[in-house]
């Protein structure tokens, strides 16, 4: 697509739904020569497409001069009226606390950015200025890395780029714009940028492929970029189709899991591959993800006992949890160790949720709804809310005591699960596990006069 007619760019636009009237695109805008054609681009089609836009700056603090590259997007925002925010965030300590390289370090941190950014404007759309050339070494990098035709067909044009923004789509209005347009249009506008000069350091895997490899390619096969994306856009169509032959509705999880039924890996490899990914995918955690890793979920599966588990990219593992594969966030526990006062009202459990207790003398109405009642006269006074603890006892409904992990394992509750449940105890003995099974102990009956009925919010 050339940029001499900006009309052409504007109906490649519209055709494809990216931005619409009435829209607040957010503009990842670092400096460069690239985010900033953009800016300008969009800039210029405030009023022609009845738009309000944001531009959206992360400063990594990798390089020396990132502080000055971020003042300058500031003051070109500011000469030319346009919203500017800017987000602060260290790459470097995320990198060496997750154990991570730089690029990928710097991806995560950016994108969280992104995404604060978009509550606080209320995007309705976030543009980002990959064009052809970053398509070519995308699929080239997933190619060398081991990808399947997933990985081979690059980029999306727009796409969810996180699972809570999920109303504002990532979009990339020049993902087939030549590099070449981007540098005359900045040319022809006087567009300023900055020059990143980590751009040149072919320690970083895209920049070794763009200053090495692709110029080798360039000189025997004028078109190669060109090539590579026809190629990923083939291999883009042959994936949807293929995805659009399974079905992911059984995938359950929220923002830290995904559980995948066991009985889905005896689907042939096309299938269960791509359930995979889609499961990785509602975690936010495609990237960097190969066939290989694939495969090694694929042999845990087939071949692990429960709770073995295997450590995956991005910070996530897979482990085998009875009927189902969990793909897992690492998250830090947020569980202090506290006890909590058992007491009507809600109290706010770190690390699950809020318990909420009612007192009632008509109980029967709860129990008809499945929720738990404990009889107040049968509970210990000094009965506590906490984690639990080594020795932990359990009389389950109809009698018969056994320690709380046996109880755990009957249940099938995964063991990443175990240390955060909170459990209402008085000594050794638990009387009730949110959300699981309350004691017989304490169980309501005929001589009940009240009752205290237990609701659970997860966070």
């Amino acid at each position: 697509m050339n940029l001499e007619n900006l009309d052409s760019v504007v109906d490649f636009i519209v055709e494809k739904n990216l931005i619409e009237k009435g829209d607040t695109v957010g503009i990842g805008v670092s400096g460069g020569e690239d985010s900033m054609a953009l800016l300008h681009f969009l800039n210029s089609l405030k009023k022609p497409l009845g738009i309000e836009i944001v531009a959206v700056n992360i400063n990594h603090n990798v390089r020396p001069n990132s502080r000055k590259d971020s003042l300058f997007v500031q003051k070109y925002c500011s000469d030319n009226k346009i919203a500017y925010v800017c987000h602060n965030v260290d790459v470097p300590s995320f990198a060496r606390q997750h154990k991570m390289g730089i690029e990928q370090a710097a991806r995560i941190k950016r994108y969280e950015g992104f995404g604060l950014a978009v509550k606080k404007y209320k995007l309705t759309k976030f543009a980002v200025a990959h064009h052809q050339s970053d398509q070519a070494e995308t699929i080239l990098l997933h190619i060398f890395r081991g990808a399947g035709v997933a990985g081979a067909g690059g980029m999306d044009l727009a796409h969810t780029f996180l699972s809570n923004v999920e109303n504002c789509p990532l979009i990339r209005p020049f993902l087939e714009t030549q590099k070449a347009d981007l540098i005359a249009y900045n040319y022809r506008n006087q567009v300023p940028h900055v020059q990143d000069e980590t751009n040149e350091d072919d320690k970083y895997a895209r920049n070794f492929l763009r200053n090495q490899i692709i110029p080798m390619l360039k000189k025997e096969w004028r078109s190669v970029e060109k090539n590579i994306v026809e190629f990923g856009r083939s291999c883009r169509s042959d994936d949807d189709y293929i995805n659009g032959l399974v079905n992911m509705d059984a995938l359950l999880g929220d923002e830290n899991h995904v559980r995948v039924p066991l009985n889905f890996f005896a689907l042939r490899y096309p299938m269960i591959s791509r359930i995979l990914l889609a499961a990785l995918g509602m975690l936010d955690a495609r990237e960097d993800i190969e066939k290989k890793h694939i495969d090694m979920i694929l042999t845990l599966a087939a071949s692990g006992e429960n709770g073995s588990r295997l450590d995956l990219p991005n910070g996530l593992y897979a482990i085998k949890e009875y009927e189902y594969m969990a793909i897992v966030r690492r998250v830090a526990s947020a569980n202090d160790n506290k006890v909590y006062s058992f007491k009507v009202g809600k109290t706010n459990f770190s690390g699950f949720g809020t318990i909420i207790v009612t007192k009632t003398i008509s109980h029967k109405d709860a129990l008809s709804r499945g929720l738990m009642v404990i009889d107040v006269d049968k509970l210990p006074r000094a009965a506590k809310w906490r984690t639990r603890r080594e020795g932990d006892v359990f009389t389950k409904f109809g009698g018969g005591s056994k320690t709380l992990n046996a109880f755990f394992i009957d249940k099938k509750i995964p063991a990443r699960l175990r240390d955060k449940l909170p459990v209402l105890a008085f000594g050794k003995d638990v009387f009730a596990v949110a959300g699981i099974e309350i004691s017989d102990r304490v169980r309501t009956d005929r001589e009940t006069l009240q009752a205290y009925v237990l609701e659970f919010v997860k966070d």
